[in-house]
């Protein structure tokens, strides 16, 4: 499903594509100037190449055409596809006569990728992927990573979406609103119950959180690039002088609404250790704004012995390392990539103070996702205000799904070569060899490592898409929340990939309906701001919220398992077929620790016979360790070097 919605949104965004246009594209790189070693390699691979194809190779060129062919590759440009030769463009010799061997009087310059596409292929089909490349470098479209470094950085680096507990116990006229204090003096951390009591909970959805980050539509509530969040198209340079690297990381165009300063921008991915300056961290520790993985040991220091020792009683998977995602104050003394967005807004809002820089990679910027999101986006309206529920399913599925296609991982990392029994025993002596298997006398089919990972899918999107949305998500809470309402009389209850979740202190003689018109503290910024957040009437649009539910009491044992109003969300169970699961099970869990265990029931087919299969597992265990969970149920962030035993319950 991902791939068919990634196709559609890439066909889309292709659409103005012309089998016969004109899209040349100036090149800013430098021209390549290739050394020794590198023309050694491309005259010993031409000899390889002519020799398997019984090609006459006595007049190729040599070692000693270097400087020759160094000033010809500098000054003279592919001769397919016009473009110059440049390190990115890497340049190889295209033979006039394929049925002749690569001799001075029979090649010319070519750039690599033209070469490739040339090889014994219909004139129209090379003319058509040398076209498709043109277009995406003349439109800034997304390409494949072709960088090793580059992959890595984003493989390592991708993270999804967040799934989160705060306060687990969130009753009416019950609870306190609680809050969360650091102590700079005594390096301590506080649970502190304040005088206000809860009088119901609501919770938010983010319209097609995804997509909209991908839309490239502007929202005032963005203070970046124009208000506009643009994604990546090519991979530009990894970066690691540190100049440069503050030179772009603390690019004060950022704040710039002029198109012209705008577009000249890059996007970066930056790779820092880094911490929220103490002297702000109680402005971020009710929710920690850096969402990342690290990892997490299960013991009794580490996640305090309130939790610890549930585990034990109840036999639960305890004094392990687990990674997990999760809310920080800080990048845990790791180095963490992020892309431009989400580190702008921990800099300038969360008081983030960067500890190291290792290095910054740069990426060139489109917005060309715009038409596929808001026609979908246009289609979902419209099927659900006809009621065509078959149809709004479908457009909502591909609106969702349409990132998932650009993180697959389908990248291959060895590569088999044809070699003789003397390149094979050499092959074998060397670091990348894997396996080999000997096909006649004096040919082998050799498998080795390849020297630079090809990824078959823009992973630099879906990093991005990812990123970009925990930066919306951590800016609507610290540019919106935190400053139209009143946080003294609210609380995070839970927050999930595209919802969070708040109890709030409103007025007691109203019902759930309030939702946050109690606790209004600025209302001058509130609706200046509001058109932009919220939506009217429930209409699904790009990058807004909506109240997905609104209730007197919530239930959190801990991600993707709360009760709201008599609804349950637990993952991964089937409900229907288990009724024991209610709202007294999740009190019970709080007050006595109990566990409860479901059955569930499926079919499975092997062989030709269709079997039913019924499986018990635990299903309300009560276990968060993402957090440091304390005996009055609040859930405390991990800070580094502060040690769980601690944090306190301030009487």
């Amino acid at each position: 499903m991902s791939q068919c919605a990634n196709a559609i949104k890439y066909s889309m965004a292709y659409n103005g594509f012309d089998f016969n246009g004109d899209y040349n594209y100036e090149s800013k790189d430098k021209s390549i100037d290739i050394t020794q070693c590198y023309w050694r390699a491309k005259v010993e691979s031409y000899i390889e190449q002519d020799n398997k194809k019984n090609r006459d190779s006595s007049n190729n060129v040599t070692i000693d055409d270097y400087n020759q062919f160094k000033e010809l590759f500098k000054n003279q440009r592919c001769h397919i596809c016009n473009a110059r030769i440049t390190w990115k463009n890497k340049p190889t010799l295209d033979r006039i006569d394929n049925s002749k061997g690569h001799s001075k009087s029979n090649v010319i310059p070519c750039c690599l990728y033209c070469n490739v596409y040339k090889a014994n292929r219909d004139e129209n089909q090379m003319k058509l992927m040398i076209q498709l490349r043109k277009y995406a470098l003349f439109k800034q479209l997304p390409m494949t990573l072709t960088s090793d470094e580059g992959y890595q950085l984003l493989r390592k680096g991708i993270t999804g979406g967040l799934s989160n507990v705060m306060h687990r116990y969130n009753i009416a006229g019950e609870t306190r609103i609680n809050h969360f204090e650091f102590d700079q003096e005594n390096k301590c951390v506080y649970s502190v119950d304040s005088d206000y009591i809860q009088t119901h909970v609501v919770q938010l959805d983010f319209h097609s959180q995804y997509p909209s980050v991908m839309s490239g539509e502007p929202n005032m509530l963005n203070p970046y690039t124009n208000h506009i969040i643009y994604m990546p198209a090519q991979l530009i340079e990894r970066i690691t002088d540190q100049d440069r690297c503050r030179q772009l990381i603390y690019d004060t165009n950022r704040f710039s609404e002029d198109t012209l300063v705008i577009d000249k921008m890059l996007l970066f991915v930056a790779e820092i250790k880094g911490h929220i300056d103490e002297k702000y961290l109680n402005e971020a520790i009710n929710w920690g704004p850096i969402l990342r993985n690290i990892d997490i040991t299960t013991n009794k220091e580490t996640i305090d012995e309130f939790m610890y020792n549930h585990l034990v009683e109840h036999k639960l998977p305890h004094d392990k390392t687990e990674r997990k995602l999760t809310n920080l104050v800080d990048t845990n003394n790791e180095v963490m990539p992020f892309n431009n967005y989400y580190l702008w807004q921990l800099m300038d809002t969360c008081h983030l103070i960067i500890d190291e820089i290792v290095s910054v990679t740069t990426f060139s910027k489109h917005s060309n996702f715009n038409s596929f999101v808001k026609e979908f986006m246009n289609l979902r309206q419209q099927t659900k205000d006809a009621k065509n529920e078959g149809l709004g399913q479908f457009c909502k599925l591909i609106l969702n799904s349409a990132f998932g296609g650009d993180a697959l991982n389908s990248e291959k990392y060895s590569n088999t070569r044809l070699l003789s029994a003397n390149k094979t025993f050499v092959q074998h002596m060397m670091n990348g060899f894997i396996h080999s298997t000997e096909l006649n006398d004096d040919l082998y089919a050799v498998q080795v490592d390849k020297e630079s990972c090809r990824c078959n899918t823009c992973l630099q999107v879906a990093y991005f898409v990812l990123d970009s949305a925990k930066f919306r998500y951590v800016n609507f809470i610290y540019n919106f929340m935190n400053k139209a309402y009143d946080l003294s009389r609210m609380h995070f209850v839970q927050s999930d990939t595209d919802s969070l979740t708040y109890a709030i202190s409103g007025d007691v003689n109203r019902g759930p309906d309030q939702l946050f018109e109690e606790v209004i503290k600025d209302q001058g910024f509130y609706d200046r701001y509001k058109d932009c957040v919220y939506t009217d009437n429930g209409q699904k649009q790009i990058l807004h919220i909506d109240v997905e539910k609104q209730g007197y009491n919530c239930i959190a044992l801990s991600p993707k398992n709360y009760i709201i109003n008599d609804e349950i969300v637990l993952k991964g169970e089937i409900l229907d077929q288990n009724p024991q699961i209610n709202e007294q099970t999740f009190i019970d869990n709080i007050n006595k620790g109990t566990i409860t265990t479901v059955v569930n029931t499926t079919l499975s087919q092997r062989k030709g016979t269709m079997s039913r299969l019924q499986i018990e597992r635990n299903a309300i265990t009560g276990s968060h360790t993402k957090m440091i969970v304390l005996p009055n149920q609040s859930c405390l962030p991990f800070i580094n070097n502060i040690k769980a035993d601690r944090y306190f319950i301030k009487q």
